[in-house]
């Protein structure tokens, strides 16, 4: 373990459950943010907007015959291959 895992648990374990909940929280934000830094931007929805303007893009290509359309699990296995 690095100096700075081992100092982080120690603080980790003195702090009390309550705090403990809000920096569980805050580490699941922090690591989201690091997944989205190295995703492809096509993979990442911004917002609203984001997600209608991809969602059209993926089913003009459908229906032009330039990509297939996949079911929940090959969508998955895609996602889980990056």
């Amino acid at each position: 373990m690095t100096a700075t895992k081992q100092e982080l648990y120690n603080t980790i374990d003195l702090i009390p459950d309550s705090v403990a909940k809000e920096l569980l929280n805050y580490a699941d934000y922090l690591t989201s943010k690091y997944i989205e830094k190295t995703m492809p931007d096509r993979l990442i929805i911004k917002d609203n907007e984001d997600l209608k303007k991809k969602l059209s893009e993926r089913i003009e290509k459908i229906e032009s015959g330039k990509a297939k359309m996949l079911t929940i699990d090959e969508a998955f296995e895609e996602i889980d291959s990056l």
